[in-house]
């Protein structure tokens, strides 16, 4: 009685040695999840415009670092402002994802967006083709984005303008 006690604790506990998932395994896991929710957070907001996922995506105390960004707008709030005056000034701008790389709790999404540009308009009226390229780096805490930088080619949409960068002349 007491080997087929000892053999069957033994069994359950190499069965649960094998159920249990390492700490690097919980990290890749977590990171894989990051990743997959930076492509949901692109997918569903910035080309679905499915602005009522915002509170699902962005943390309570979100907070945006990037260049331009409101610095007395915390929250969910700044990410909708943001979204809809992107979505008004370039209605139809669609993002494809080029990359993302997770590294712990930050993920980096590589990506470029295309659309109109209803201020830039042709001969016949129509708006000119706008291309930006850029990353955004996301923190994430718990599913949700907890902090954000942006950085954007600025000079390529100025020159789609017809903006012209002349360089000094010299004295």
């Amino acid at each position: 009685m007491k080997t087929t006690t000892t053999l069957w604790l033994c069994v359950l506990g190499m069965l649960s040695a094998c159920a249990s998932v390492s700490p690097v395994e919980r990290a890749a896991q977590q990171e894989e999840q990051n990743r997959q929710r930076a492509r949901l957070l692109t997918e569903e907001l910035y080309n679905l415009r499915k602005l009522d996922r915002v509170p699902e995506l962005f943390a309570e105390d979100y907070v945006d670092h990037s260049q331009g960004a409101p610095k007395d707008v915390v929250g969910p709030a700044v990410v909708l402002q943001q979204a809809e005056a992107t979505f008004q000034t370039f209605p139809d701008l669609r993002f494809d994802i080029l990359h993302v790389v997770a590294d712990q709790d930050l993920v980096l999404v590589h990506w470029k967006a295309a659309g109109t540009d209803p201020l830039n308009l042709d001969d016949a009226g129509k708006p000119r083709p706008l291309a930006l390229n850029g990353h955004s780096l996301y923190r994430m805490r718990d599913g949700k984005v907890v902090e954000s930088w942006d950085i954007s080619d600025r000079l390529t949409p100025l020159l789609q303008r017809g903006y012209r960068v002349v360089p000094p002349q010299p004295e």
